[in-house]
């Protein structure tokens, strides 16, 4: 495929994935956007559930007054208009559930719902109505109880169906959310005042004949309405409208100063058996009043969750458009950046590619384009005029990097043969198996390449006592070999001019601080044998901890880590003393072993290391180093090693007894 099918190609894939990327936003802009008419339509639903649940509450009230005989006959005027209150509403709502179509869940199972509510309303409402004529006055009292108890199971229902309609769409944005909460809190708390003022109207009318139940449930009403007002306050932490919050605050207010406490009065007073200071139409007008400031802060949050919907409404439709917009704007970007590609990019590509292939094929004669544009075609065209001039110089540069390439693998093999050598004089400093003063020791060492940052080392003191260290350079190579000589050198003297009485801390201290700055860091265990007192320490600077492999096989961990040296130059150390009796050992060792990683890259580990240590405890040490070296060279699966590896065993050896010692 030719550049200029392949630039055409890559504008017109470019393009269409910008419109397909715009068109994706739109696509998502218009669900948005029917998701905000869908919540639109379940508001509106809602709020005519919660108004016709209010009127029905009210009905249910001033329908059971008038069947206990304490509503006035003016108040048959009243029953009728909430009646029609309640079926206005009703049918509303089926008329908007019928509007929205699909955009609601389960729109069929919700209209049934709604008609057989209002059918079962409609019967209710003829059997009281046939309980209120004159000739039946004594029997509707018996009546007024199962009136009642329809009609709060009707109440039920429909905020039953509000609640399923709103966890069916559930509002995303939370101060929807919120206000869609405070009005299900707001229904409880209306309902529970609701239904005690039907039942204490019905209490203080007879309040001798009041029994235990009917107190019960004025106190459970009471108690209900409690926790709705604790449920709204614990709404209020999300920033609502200040509007919202007045409303909510006003109605509070007067529940808790006017209502509340006049409830409480009249339950201690059925309670007590004491006359009450309110009569039934007393009550029931207080009750009306503290019913309708809870009306209002419920159309408060309903005109709040409107005016939010409506808001929503609207940015998504401008949003829909504006991305539309965009959409045709990008196809004409499309088509014109194309145009321009191909007149201004692909035809001046083919003149040069020409041109290219001919320079290429040595004709050195053929014409090039000319051309005095300013951008990179220009600068491409300029190159090949100077490409000819440039044939003779890269020939002559070839050559000599010919002869270059001769003395580089000379200097190579020189560099390898001075690595050998020095890697053998690094395995000379290190102190073969041998045994100091009732302490043998054995060592194993194995480079990651010729020459390794690991050294340690075995020194006799002239006190009687055997000093040792180990060390590990960071890094690897040529740098931290240098860096491990001079370690050795320093240490092995450190260890053999100490001064009696000299703690181990203070030279390892002494070398932290005078150790250069510009050369790495390293960790080390410096520690001592007293084969007189059976005592051993060590100083450990960042090393991994060293095991003690007791004589019974037991294996101990000693030390917990410390800082490398020529870390932090203000860095102490502690020295770690523990017994080493007859036939104990100390197995010393650097992170290349532990940190060995096999062929499915997992490390060595300290815990395989101190499972292979147990499994042979009761092996001679070299015995035990030359059983570690074939696992880890199976663990491995090859014969190099990522990083360095050493380690130095000592083993505390039994005393020997004279020959004319007395038993």
């Amino acid at each position: 495929m030719k550049i200029r099918h392949i630039l055409l190609i890559l504008t017109a894939f470019l393009g269409v994935a910008l419109l397909v990327a715009v068109a994706l936003q739109i696509r998502d802009e218009l669900r948005e956007y029917q998701t905000a008419k869908r919540m639109a339509a379940s508001n509106t639903v809602r709020e005519q559930l919660l108004l016709g649940t209010d009127a029905l509450e009210s009905e249910r009230s001033q329908t059971y007054v008038r069947l206990i005989g304490q509503g006035k006959e003016a108040g048959a005027l009243e029953l009728r208009e909430v009646r029609r209150q309640v079926d206005d509403l009703l049918n509303t709502a089926e008329r908007e559930i019928v509007a929205a179509g699909g955009g609601l869940t389960n729109t069929d199972r919700s209209l049934a719902t709604l008609s057989r509510i209002h059918r079962e309303i409609e019967t209710l409402r003829e059997q009281a109505d046939g309980f209120l004529r004159p000739a039946d006055g004594m029997r509707s009292e018996e009546f007024a109880p199962r009136w009642f108890q329809e009609a709060t199971r009707l109440v039920g229902e429909l905020q039953s169906s509000r609640m399923t309609i709103l966890q069916q769409e559930r509002p995303l944005d939370p101060v929807l959310r919120t206000e869609a909460n405070l009005r299900a809190f707001a229904a409880i708390l209306s309902e529970s005042i609701a239904r005690n003022q039907a039942l204490m109207s019905r209490a203080l009318a007879s309040p001798s004949s009041v029994g235990s139940l009917e107190i019960d449930a004025i106190s459970q009403n009471a108690g209900r309405a409690e926790l709705a007002w604790e449920l709204i306050d614990g709404q209020l932490t999300v920033p609502l409208s200040e509007s919202v919050r007045e409303s909510v605050a006003r109605t509070h207010e007067n529940y808790s100063t006017t209502f509340a406490p006049l409830q409480k009065s009249m339950l201690a007073a059925l309670l007590g058996k004491v006359p009450p200071s309110l009569g039934p139409e007393e009550w029931y007008g207080l009750t009306e009043m503290a019913l309708g400031n809870i009306a209002l802060m419920q159309r408060e949050l309903l005109r709040s969750s409107r005016e939010r919907l409506e808001a929503e409404l609207s940015r998504a439709r401008r949003s829909v458009a504006l991305w539309s917009v965009l959409l045709l704007l990008g196809a004409a970007a499309v088509l014109v950046s194309i145009l321009v590609v191909r007149r201004r990019v692909v035809r001046p590509l083919e003149g040069l590619s020409h041109a290219m292939l001919r320079l290429a094929d040595n004709d050195l004669e053929t014409p090039l384009p000319r051309s005095s544009r300013g951008d990179e075609i220009g600068e491409m065209n300029d190159a090949l005029r100077v490409f000819k001039a440039n044939a003779i110089q890269r020939q002559r540069t070839q050559n000599e990097k010919q002869v270059l390439h001769a003395r580089l693998r000379e200097a190579y093999g020189q560099l390898q043969k001075d690595l050998e050598a020095a890697a053998v004089i690094q395995r000379t400093m290190l102190p073969p198996s041998s045994r100091l003063d009732g302490v043998e020791y054995h060592g194993l060492f194995r480079p990651s390449s010729h020459i390794a940052g690991d050294t340690y080392n075995v020194v006799r003191r002239t006190d009687g006592s055997v000093g040792f260290f180990q060390v590990d350079v960071a890094g690897h190579g040529a740098a931290a070999a240098l860096v491990s000589v001079a370690c050795h050198h320093t240490l092995s003297q450190a260890i053999l001019t100490r001064t009696q009485g000299t703690p181990l801390e203070e030279i390892a201290v002494q070398i932290n601080e005078e150790w250069p700055e510009d050369l790495p860091y390293f960790t080390m265990i410096l520690g001592e044998i007293d084969p007189r007192s059976r005592r051993a320490s060590i100083i450990q600077a960042g090393h991994p901890s060293p095991l003690v492999i007791r004589s019974d096989g037991a294996v101990e961990v000693i030390g917990e880590g410390g800082f490398p040296v020529g870390m932090l130059p203000a860095a102490s150390y502690d020295r770690l003393e523990f017994d080493l009796d007859p036939g104990d050992r100390l197995f010393i060792y650097s992170d290349g072993l532990v940190e060995a990683e096999g062929q499915d890259g997992e490390q060595f580990s300290e815990g395989r290391l101190r499972t292979l240590v147990r499994e042979a405890a009761a092996d001679p040490s070299s015995v035990l180093l030359g059983r570690l070296d074939d696992v880890l060279r199976n663990w491995r699966g090859s014969e190099t090693l990522d990083d360095d590896l050493s380690v130095l065993m000592l083993e505390r050896l039994a005393e020997r007894i004279p020959a004319n010692a007395v038993h």
